[in-house]
Protein backbone atom coordinates (compact mmCIF):
# COMPACT_ATOMS: atom_id res chain seq x y z
CA UNK A 1 0.00 0.00 0.00
CA UNK A 2 1.43 3.37 -0.97
CA UNK A 3 1.41 6.25 1.47
CA UNK A 4 0.99 9.77 0.30
CA UNK A 5 3.12 12.35 2.21
CA UNK A 6 1.80 15.82 1.69
CA UNK A 7 3.99 18.77 0.93
CA UNK A 8 2.70 20.57 3.98
CA UNK A 9 3.79 17.76 6.26
CA UNK A 10 7.17 17.52 4.54
CA UNK A 11 7.56 21.27 4.90
CA UNK A 12 6.77 21.26 8.62
CA UNK A 13 9.30 18.48 9.27
CA UNK A 14 12.06 20.28 7.35
CA UNK A 15 11.35 23.67 8.92
CA UNK A 16 11.29 22.14 12.40
CA UNK A 17 14.57 20.39 11.75
CA UNK A 18 15.99 23.64 10.37
CA UNK A 19 14.91 25.57 13.49
CA UNK A 20 16.41 22.96 15.82
CA UNK A 21 19.71 23.12 13.93
CA UNK A 22 19.63 26.88 14.08
CA UNK A 23 18.86 26.77 17.83
CA UNK A 24 21.83 24.45 18.49
CA UNK A 25 24.05 26.70 16.37
CA UNK A 26 22.95 29.84 18.26
CA UNK A 27 23.47 28.10 21.59
CA UNK A 28 27.01 27.09 20.64
CA UNK A 29 27.75 30.59 19.31
CA UNK A 30 26.51 32.13 22.55
CA UNK A 31 28.73 29.78 24.57
CA UNK A 32 31.70 30.53 22.30
CA UNK A 33 31.11 34.27 22.59
CA UNK A 34 30.62 34.36 26.41
CA UNK A 35 32.86 31.39 27.22
CA UNK A 36 30.13 30.43 29.68
CA UNK A 37 28.41 27.08 29.79
CA UNK A 38 25.46 28.59 31.65
CA UNK A 39 24.22 31.88 30.23
CA UNK A 40 20.68 31.65 31.61
CA UNK A 41 18.86 29.61 34.21
CA UNK A 42 17.34 27.50 31.46
CA UNK A 43 20.76 26.30 30.26
CA UNK A 44 21.30 24.13 33.38
CA UNK A 45 18.68 24.56 36.13
CA UNK A 46 20.47 22.11 38.43
CA UNK A 47 23.71 24.14 38.35
CA UNK A 48 22.04 27.50 39.07
CA UNK A 49 21.95 27.02 42.87
CA UNK A 50 25.59 26.05 43.01
CA UNK A 51 26.61 29.00 40.82
CA UNK A 52 24.64 31.46 42.97
CA UNK A 53 26.20 30.06 46.14
CA UNK A 54 29.75 30.42 44.75
CA UNK A 55 28.99 33.98 43.55
CA UNK A 56 27.78 34.89 47.05
CA UNK A 57 30.91 33.40 48.65
CA UNK A 58 33.17 35.25 46.20
CA UNK A 59 31.34 38.53 46.90
CA UNK A 60 31.79 38.04 50.66
CA UNK A 61 35.46 37.20 50.16
CA UNK A 62 35.92 40.36 48.08
CA UNK A 63 34.41 42.37 50.96
CA UNK A 64 36.83 40.76 53.43
CA UNK A 65 39.71 41.72 51.14
CA UNK A 66 38.38 45.28 51.03
CA UNK A 67 38.19 45.29 54.85
CA UNK A 68 41.80 44.09 55.05
CA UNK A 69 42.93 46.85 52.70
CA UNK A 70 41.14 49.56 54.69
CA UNK A 71 42.38 48.08 57.96
CA UNK A 72 45.92 48.14 56.63
CA UNK A 73 45.60 51.87 55.94
CA UNK A 74 44.58 52.44 59.57
CA UNK A 75 47.24 50.15 61.04
CA UNK A 76 50.04 51.55 58.84
CA UNK A 77 48.99 55.11 59.70
CA UNK A 78 49.03 54.20 63.40
CA UNK A 79 52.53 52.74 63.05
CA UNK A 80 53.86 55.95 61.49
CA UNK A 81 52.20 58.04 64.22
CA UNK A 82 53.66 55.90 67.02
CA UNK A 83 57.12 56.12 65.45
CA UNK A 84 56.77 59.91 65.43
CA UNK A 85 55.67 59.89 69.08
CA UNK A 86 58.74 57.82 69.92
CA UNK A 87 60.97 60.38 68.19
CA UNK A 88 59.37 63.23 70.15
CA UNK A 89 59.89 61.35 73.43
CA UNK A 90 63.55 60.85 72.51
CA UNK A 91 63.90 64.62 72.05
CA UNK A 92 62.21 65.17 75.43
CA UNK A 93 64.62 62.72 77.06
CA UNK A 94 67.60 64.67 75.68
CA UNK A 95 66.19 67.89 77.13
CA UNK A 96 65.48 66.33 80.55
CA UNK A 97 68.94 64.76 80.80
CA UNK A 98 70.64 67.95 79.69
CA UNK A 99 68.75 70.27 82.00
CA UNK A 100 69.08 68.03 85.07
CA UNK A 101 72.87 67.77 84.64
CA UNK A 102 75.64 69.98 85.97
CA UNK A 103 75.99 71.85 82.65
CA UNK A 104 72.42 73.23 82.83
CA UNK A 105 72.03 76.97 83.35
CA UNK A 106 68.97 79.17 83.99
CA UNK A 107 69.30 80.42 80.43
CA UNK A 108 69.36 76.91 78.94
CA UNK A 109 66.39 75.87 81.07
CA UNK A 110 64.43 78.93 79.93
CA UNK A 111 65.13 78.00 76.31
CA UNK A 112 64.13 74.39 77.02
CA UNK A 113 60.69 75.54 78.20
CA UNK A 114 60.05 76.79 74.67
CA UNK A 115 61.41 73.55 73.20
CA UNK A 116 59.08 71.45 75.37
CA UNK A 117 56.10 73.61 74.45
CA UNK A 118 56.89 73.13 70.76
CA UNK A 119 57.20 69.38 71.30
CA UNK A 120 53.77 69.33 72.97
CA UNK A 121 52.30 70.98 69.88
CA UNK A 122 54.13 68.48 67.70
CA UNK A 123 52.69 65.60 69.74
CA UNK A 124 49.21 67.05 69.33
CA UNK A 125 49.67 67.13 65.56
CA UNK A 126 50.88 63.53 65.51
CA UNK A 127 48.15 62.15 67.78
CA UNK A 128 45.49 64.05 65.84
CA UNK A 129 46.50 62.24 62.64
CA UNK A 130 43.56 61.36 60.40
CA UNK A 131 43.24 58.92 57.51
CA UNK A 132 40.52 59.48 54.91
CA UNK A 133 38.92 61.98 57.27
CA UNK A 134 38.86 59.59 60.25
CA UNK A 135 41.02 60.28 63.32
CA UNK A 136 43.20 57.33 64.33
CA UNK A 137 43.22 57.78 68.12
CA UNK A 138 39.62 58.84 68.84
CA UNK A 139 38.21 55.37 69.48
CA UNK A 140 34.85 55.20 67.71
CA UNK A 141 34.52 59.00 67.68
CA UNK A 142 36.44 59.02 64.41
CA UNK A 143 35.10 62.40 63.28
CA UNK A 144 36.27 64.16 66.46
CA UNK A 145 39.91 65.24 66.97
CA UNK A 146 41.09 63.13 69.92
CA UNK A 147 43.20 65.80 71.65
CA UNK A 148 42.60 69.50 72.10
CA UNK A 149 44.62 72.03 74.06
CA UNK A 150 42.75 74.16 76.60
CA UNK A 151 45.17 76.66 78.11
CA UNK A 152 47.95 74.59 79.69
CA UNK A 153 45.86 71.41 79.71
CA UNK A 154 45.38 68.84 76.96
CA UNK A 155 41.93 67.25 76.86
CA UNK A 156 40.95 63.90 75.36
CA UNK A 157 37.73 64.12 73.35
CA UNK A 158 37.46 60.55 72.04
CA UNK A 159 36.34 57.35 73.75
CA UNK A 160 37.97 54.07 74.75
CA UNK A 161 36.13 51.88 72.22
CA UNK A 162 37.93 49.42 69.96
CA UNK A 163 37.07 49.26 66.25
CA UNK A 164 36.82 45.67 64.99
CA UNK A 165 37.24 44.79 61.33
CA UNK A 166 35.93 41.50 59.90
CA UNK A 167 38.80 39.93 58.01
CA UNK A 168 37.29 36.51 57.33
CA UNK A 169 34.14 34.40 57.71
CA UNK A 170 34.94 33.68 61.36
CA UNK A 171 37.60 36.24 62.28
CA UNK A 172 37.70 39.87 63.40
CA UNK A 173 40.65 42.10 64.25
CA UNK A 174 41.07 45.23 66.37
CA UNK A 175 42.58 47.93 64.17
CA UNK A 176 42.67 51.10 66.29
CA UNK A 177 44.33 52.34 69.48
CA UNK A 178 42.15 54.68 71.59
CA UNK A 179 44.06 57.78 72.66
CA UNK A 180 43.10 57.47 76.33
CA UNK A 181 45.96 54.99 76.64
CA UNK A 182 48.28 58.02 76.75
CA UNK A 183 46.43 59.52 79.72
CA UNK A 184 47.25 57.00 82.44
CA UNK A 185 45.41 53.78 81.75
CA UNK A 186 48.36 51.39 81.89
CA UNK A 187 50.43 51.93 85.01
CA UNK A 188 51.28 54.29 87.83
CA UNK A 189 54.75 55.50 88.69
CA UNK A 190 56.79 57.35 91.29
CA UNK A 191 60.08 58.78 90.09
CA UNK A 192 63.10 59.07 92.34
CA UNK A 193 64.86 62.40 92.76
CA UNK A 194 68.19 61.17 94.15
CA UNK A 195 71.13 60.57 91.82
CA UNK A 196 72.50 57.08 92.39
CA UNK A 197 75.65 57.59 90.33
CA UNK A 198 78.72 56.04 92.04
CA UNK A 199 81.77 58.07 93.04
CA UNK A 200 84.75 58.15 90.71
CA UNK A 201 87.96 56.50 91.85
CA UNK A 202 91.41 56.07 90.37
CA UNK A 203 90.50 52.67 88.92
CA UNK A 204 87.48 54.01 87.00
CA UNK A 205 87.80 53.38 83.27
CA UNK A 206 87.65 56.53 81.16
CA UNK A 207 85.38 54.69 78.73
CA UNK A 208 82.72 54.52 81.49
CA UNK A 209 82.61 58.28 82.12
CA UNK A 210 79.62 60.48 81.26
CA UNK A 211 77.02 57.82 82.12
CA UNK A 212 78.81 55.27 80.00
CA UNK A 213 79.14 57.36 76.83
CA UNK A 214 82.92 57.52 77.40
CA UNK A 215 85.45 60.15 76.42
CA UNK A 216 87.39 61.41 73.38
CA UNK A 217 91.09 60.41 73.53
CA UNK A 218 93.46 63.08 72.29
CA UNK A 219 95.63 66.00 73.39
CA UNK A 220 94.75 68.81 75.82
CA UNK A 221 96.44 72.09 76.70
CA UNK A 222 96.99 73.16 80.33
CA UNK A 223 98.17 76.66 81.27
CA UNK A 224 99.06 77.75 84.81
CA UNK A 225 99.56 81.09 86.54
CA UNK A 226 103.23 81.29 85.54
CA UNK A 227 102.26 81.57 81.88
CA UNK A 228 103.51 78.11 81.01
CA UNK A 229 101.36 76.06 78.63
CA UNK A 230 101.67 72.31 78.39
CA UNK A 231 100.33 70.18 75.55
CA UNK A 232 99.59 66.78 77.02
CA UNK A 233 98.77 63.75 74.88
CA UNK A 234 96.48 61.62 77.05
CA UNK A 235 95.22 59.32 74.31
CA UNK A 236 97.01 56.32 75.85
CA UNK A 237 95.22 56.55 79.20
CA UNK A 238 92.74 53.85 80.15
CA UNK A 239 91.86 54.71 83.76
CA UNK A 240 91.74 57.92 85.78
CA UNK A 241 95.00 56.83 87.41
CA UNK A 242 96.62 56.58 83.94
CA UNK A 243 95.35 60.07 83.16
CA UNK A 244 96.75 61.48 86.39
CA UNK A 245 100.13 59.82 85.83
CA UNK A 246 100.37 61.16 82.26
CA UNK A 247 99.56 64.75 83.25
CA UNK A 248 101.90 64.68 86.24
CA UNK A 249 104.78 63.40 84.09
CA UNK A 250 104.14 65.86 81.24
CA UNK A 251 104.11 68.90 83.58
CA UNK A 252 107.05 67.83 85.74
CA UNK A 253 104.81 67.54 88.77
CA UNK A 254 103.74 71.18 88.71
CA UNK A 255 100.16 70.24 87.83
CA UNK A 256 98.31 67.30 89.31
CA UNK A 257 95.02 65.62 88.48
CA UNK A 258 92.74 64.06 91.08
CA UNK A 259 89.08 63.52 91.94
CA UNK A 260 86.78 66.09 93.54
CA UNK A 261 85.69 65.67 97.16
CA UNK A 262 82.22 64.45 96.26
CA UNK A 263 83.60 62.00 93.71
CA UNK A 264 81.57 63.39 90.81
CA UNK A 265 84.27 65.09 88.73
CA UNK A 266 87.96 65.39 87.91
CA UNK A 267 90.03 68.11 89.56
CA UNK A 268 93.31 69.78 88.54
CA UNK A 269 95.56 71.63 91.02
CA UNK A 270 98.57 73.87 90.42
CA UNK A 271 99.65 77.49 90.40
CA UNK A 272 96.51 79.38 89.43
CA UNK A 273 94.73 80.55 87.54
CA UNK A 274 94.49 77.32 85.55
CA UNK A 275 93.15 77.02 82.00
CA UNK A 276 92.39 73.71 80.31
CA UNK A 277 91.54 73.78 76.62
CA UNK A 278 91.44 71.81 73.39
CA UNK A 279 94.11 71.35 70.72
CA UNK A 280 93.18 71.83 67.06
CA UNK A 281 89.47 71.73 67.64
CA UNK A 282 89.52 68.50 69.64
CA UNK A 283 86.95 67.47 72.26
CA UNK A 284 89.15 65.65 74.76
CA UNK A 285 89.09 68.27 77.56
CA UNK A 286 85.33 68.69 77.18
CA UNK A 287 84.72 64.94 77.40
CA UNK A 288 86.69 64.89 80.67
CA UNK A 289 84.65 67.82 82.00
CA UNK A 290 87.79 69.95 82.28
CA UNK A 291 87.37 72.49 79.48
CA UNK A 292 87.26 75.50 81.82
CA UNK A 293 89.23 78.26 83.61
CA UNK A 294 89.78 78.51 87.39
CA UNK A 295 90.16 81.64 89.49
CA UNK A 296 92.57 80.01 91.91
CA UNK A 297 94.84 77.02 92.02
CA UNK A 298 92.06 74.41 91.79
CA UNK A 299 90.00 73.68 88.69
CA UNK A 300 87.03 71.40 89.40
CA UNK A 301 85.40 69.93 86.32
CA UNK A 302 81.76 69.14 85.67
CA UNK A 303 80.02 65.91 86.68
CA UNK A 304 81.36 63.01 84.58
CA UNK A 305 80.28 60.09 86.76
CA UNK A 306 79.64 56.66 85.39
CA UNK A 307 76.24 54.99 85.02
CA UNK A 308 74.65 53.45 88.09
CA UNK A 309 74.25 49.69 87.58
CA UNK A 310 72.58 46.94 89.59
CA UNK A 311 76.10 45.89 90.64
CA UNK A 312 76.90 49.36 92.08
CA UNK A 313 77.64 49.20 95.81
CA UNK A 314 75.48 51.44 97.96
CA UNK A 315 78.61 52.48 99.83
CA UNK A 316 80.01 53.98 96.59
CA UNK A 317 77.05 56.34 96.13
CA UNK A 318 77.78 59.82 97.45
CA UNK A 319 74.12 60.69 98.00
CA UNK A 320 73.75 57.70 100.36
CA UNK A 321 76.79 58.68 102.42
CA UNK A 322 75.91 58.65 106.13
CA UNK A 323 72.57 56.93 105.49
CA UNK A 324 73.72 53.30 105.47
CA UNK A 325 72.57 50.80 106.33
CA UNK A 326 69.13 51.57 104.96
CA UNK A 327 65.98 50.80 106.90
CA UNK A 328 62.28 50.28 106.26
CA UNK A 329 59.95 52.00 103.81
CA UNK A 330 56.15 51.65 103.73
CA UNK A 331 54.11 51.22 100.56
CA UNK A 332 50.32 51.51 100.41
CA UNK A 333 49.26 49.80 97.18
CA UNK A 334 45.84 48.51 96.11
CA UNK A 335 44.46 48.85 99.63
CA UNK A 336 47.29 46.95 101.32
CA UNK A 337 50.19 48.26 103.40
CA UNK A 338 53.58 46.67 102.71
CA UNK A 339 56.64 47.03 104.92
CA UNK A 340 59.85 46.75 102.92
CA UNK A 341 63.04 46.18 104.94
CA UNK A 342 66.09 47.18 102.86
CA UNK A 343 68.68 46.91 105.63
CA UNK A 344 70.31 43.83 104.08
CA UNK A 345 70.88 45.47 100.69
CA UNK A 346 74.49 45.93 99.61
CA UNK A 347 74.05 46.88 95.95
CA UNK A 348 71.37 48.65 93.91
CA UNK A 349 70.43 45.27 92.50
CA UNK A 350 69.77 44.04 96.05
CA UNK A 351 67.36 46.94 96.55
CA UNK A 352 65.43 45.91 93.43
CA UNK A 353 65.33 42.23 94.39
CA UNK A 354 64.11 42.87 97.94
CA UNK A 355 61.47 45.42 96.93
CA UNK A 356 60.11 43.42 93.97
CA UNK A 357 59.68 40.38 96.22
CA UNK A 358 57.98 42.37 98.99
CA UNK A 359 55.36 44.30 96.94
CA UNK A 360 53.33 42.20 94.47
CA UNK A 361 52.44 43.94 91.21
CA UNK A 362 55.01 46.69 91.64
CA UNK A 363 58.58 46.95 90.40
CA UNK A 364 61.59 49.02 91.42
CA UNK A 365 63.48 50.13 88.34
CA UNK A 366 66.93 51.67 87.89
CA UNK A 367 67.17 54.02 84.93
CA UNK A 368 69.15 57.18 84.23
CA UNK A 369 70.91 56.95 87.61
CA UNK A 370 67.67 57.15 89.60
CA UNK A 371 65.37 54.62 91.23
CA UNK A 372 61.68 54.61 90.41
CA UNK A 373 58.62 52.56 91.35
CA UNK A 374 56.21 51.37 88.67
CA UNK A 375 52.85 49.78 89.45
CA UNK A 376 51.26 47.28 87.10
CA UNK A 377 47.95 49.17 87.05
CA UNK A 378 46.93 52.85 86.94
CA UNK A 379 45.99 52.96 90.64
CA UNK A 380 47.73 55.57 92.78
CA UNK A 381 49.99 54.46 95.61
CA UNK A 382 51.79 56.06 98.57
CA UNK A 383 55.36 55.55 99.78
CA UNK A 384 56.46 56.78 103.23
CA UNK A 385 59.36 56.37 105.62
CA UNK A 386 58.97 53.31 107.83
CA UNK A 387 61.45 54.17 110.59
CA UNK A 388 63.95 56.76 111.73
CA UNK A 389 66.34 55.96 108.86
CA UNK A 390 64.05 57.93 106.50
CA UNK A 391 64.88 55.33 103.83
CA UNK A 392 62.15 56.36 101.39
CA UNK A 393 63.34 59.98 101.49
CA UNK A 394 67.01 59.00 101.21
CA UNK A 395 66.25 56.99 98.04
CA UNK A 396 64.10 59.81 96.64
CA UNK A 397 60.98 57.63 96.70
CA UNK A 398 58.91 59.36 99.36
CA UNK A 399 55.56 60.50 97.93
CA UNK A 400 52.56 59.56 95.80
CA UNK A 401 52.75 57.39 92.72
CA UNK A 402 50.31 58.51 90.03
CA UNK A 403 49.09 57.15 86.69
CA UNK A 404 51.45 57.69 83.78
CA UNK A 405 50.41 60.77 81.82
CA UNK A 406 51.92 61.81 78.53
CA UNK A 407 50.85 65.45 78.41
CA UNK A 408 50.72 65.77 82.20
CA UNK A 409 54.35 64.71 82.39
CA UNK A 410 55.30 67.32 79.81
CA UNK A 411 53.47 70.08 81.66
CA UNK A 412 55.24 69.05 84.88
CA UNK A 413 58.55 69.15 83.02
CA UNK A 414 57.80 72.68 81.82
CA UNK A 415 57.06 73.81 85.37
CA UNK A 416 60.25 72.18 86.68
CA UNK A 417 62.27 73.90 83.94
CA UNK A 418 60.67 77.25 84.73
CA UNK A 419 61.52 76.80 88.42
CA UNK A 420 65.03 75.53 87.66
CA UNK A 421 64.31 72.47 89.84
CA UNK A 422 66.76 69.79 88.68
CA UNK A 423 65.42 67.23 91.17
CA UNK A 424 61.91 67.57 89.73
CA UNK A 425 63.26 67.35 86.19
CA UNK A 426 65.08 64.17 87.15
CA UNK A 427 62.03 62.68 88.90
CA UNK A 428 59.98 63.04 85.71
CA UNK A 429 62.36 60.68 83.92
CA UNK A 430 60.73 57.60 85.45
CA UNK A 431 57.35 58.63 84.09
CA UNK A 432 58.97 59.31 80.73
CA UNK A 433 60.50 55.81 80.85
CA UNK A 434 57.07 54.29 81.49
CA UNK A 435 55.54 56.23 78.62
CA UNK A 436 58.34 55.12 76.29
CA UNK A 437 57.77 51.52 77.37
CA UNK A 438 54.07 51.96 76.61
CA UNK A 439 54.88 53.28 73.13
CA UNK A 440 57.24 50.34 72.49
CA UNK A 441 54.50 47.91 73.55
CA UNK A 442 52.00 49.64 71.28
CA UNK A 443 54.47 49.49 68.38
CA UNK A 444 54.90 45.76 68.94
CA UNK A 445 51.13 45.23 69.18
CA UNK A 446 50.58 47.25 66.03
CA UNK A 447 53.37 45.37 64.27
CA UNK A 448 51.60 42.14 65.17
CA UNK A 449 48.43 43.49 63.57
CA UNK A 450 50.34 44.26 60.39
CA UNK A 451 51.57 40.67 60.24
CA UNK A 452 48.06 39.36 60.95
CA UNK A 453 46.70 41.46 58.08
CA UNK A 454 49.38 40.08 55.75
CA UNK A 455 48.42 36.55 56.79
CA UNK A 456 44.67 37.27 56.40
CA UNK A 457 45.19 38.73 52.94
CA UNK A 458 47.18 35.68 51.82
CA UNK A 459 44.48 33.32 53.12
CA UNK A 460 41.69 35.36 51.47
CA UNK A 461 43.47 35.41 48.12
CA UNK A 462 43.97 31.66 48.27
CA UNK A 463 40.29 31.25 49.13
CA UNK A 464 39.29 33.54 46.26
CA UNK A 465 41.34 31.48 43.82
CA UNK A 466 39.78 28.26 45.08
CA UNK A 467 36.20 29.61 44.90
CA UNK A 468 36.66 30.98 41.41
CA UNK A 469 38.16 27.67 40.28
CA UNK A 470 35.15 25.77 41.64
CA UNK A 471 32.77 28.28 40.05
CA UNK A 472 34.55 27.87 36.73
CA UNK A 473 33.83 24.15 36.79
CA UNK A 474 30.13 24.88 37.01
CA UNK A 475 29.95 28.05 34.98
CA UNK A 476 32.61 28.15 32.30
CA UNK A 477 32.58 26.33 28.96
CA UNK A 478 35.18 23.83 27.77
CA UNK A 479 36.81 25.71 24.91
CA UNK A 480 37.81 22.60 22.94
CA UNK A 481 34.37 21.06 23.38
CA UNK A 482 32.62 24.31 22.38
CA UNK A 483 34.76 24.57 19.23
CA UNK A 484 33.91 20.99 18.25
CA UNK A 485 30.19 21.36 19.01
CA UNK A 486 30.06 24.67 17.17
CA UNK A 487 31.59 23.08 14.07
CA UNK A 488 29.06 20.24 14.22
CA UNK A 489 26.18 22.65 14.68
CA UNK A 490 27.29 24.71 11.69
CA UNK A 491 27.52 21.55 9.55
CA UNK A 492 24.10 20.36 10.70
CA UNK A 493 22.50 23.73 10.04
CA UNK A 494 24.05 23.97 6.58
CA UNK A 495 22.80 20.44 5.77
CA UNK A 496 19.31 21.37 6.89
CA UNK A 497 19.40 24.46 4.71
CA UNK A 498 20.51 22.36 1.70
CA UNK A 499 17.76 19.76 2.14
CA UNK A 500 15.12 22.42 2.60
CA UNK A 501 16.24 24.31 -0.49
CA UNK A 502 15.98 21.16 -2.63
CA UNK A 503 12.42 20.49 -1.44
CA UNK A 504 11.21 23.87 -2.59
CA UNK A 505 12.81 23.57 -6.04
CA UNK A 506 10.01 21.06 -7.08
CA UNK A 507 7.27 22.41 -9.48
CA UNK A 508 3.97 21.14 -11.07
CA UNK A 509 5.57 19.76 -14.22
CA UNK A 510 8.06 17.73 -12.19
CA UNK A 511 5.21 16.41 -10.05
CA UNK A 512 3.07 15.36 -13.13
CA UNK A 513 5.92 13.36 -14.59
Amino acid sequence: MSIRVTDNYMSSILVGDLNRSLGRLLEQQRMAGSMRRVNSFADDPRAVGTIQRYNALIANNDQYLTNVTRSRIIVDGTDVALQNVSEVLADIRVIALRESSAIATPQSQETSVIEVDNLINRLLDVLNTSVEGNYLFSGRQVKTPPFARSGETVLYQGDSDIIESRTGPNSTMAVNIPGDIFLGTQSSTLGGQVDMGPRLDLTTNLSDLNLGTGWSPGTISISDGSGTTYQVDVSGAVTINDLATTINAATGGTINLGISANGSSLEITGAGPLVVGEINGGTTAGSLGLNATSQGGTLTGRDVRTMALPSTNLADIENLSGSLPLGVMMVNWQGTDYSVDLSAAVTLGDLQTIFNAAVPGMEMQLQNNTLSLVGGSPESFLVTNGDATNTASVLGLNGNGTPVRLFGMLEDLKIALQNGDKDEIRSGMSELNSIENTIYQLLMKNGGRQKDLDWSEAILRQRDERLRSNLSLEYDADIAQVASDLSQAETSYQASLLVTSKLYTANLMQYLR
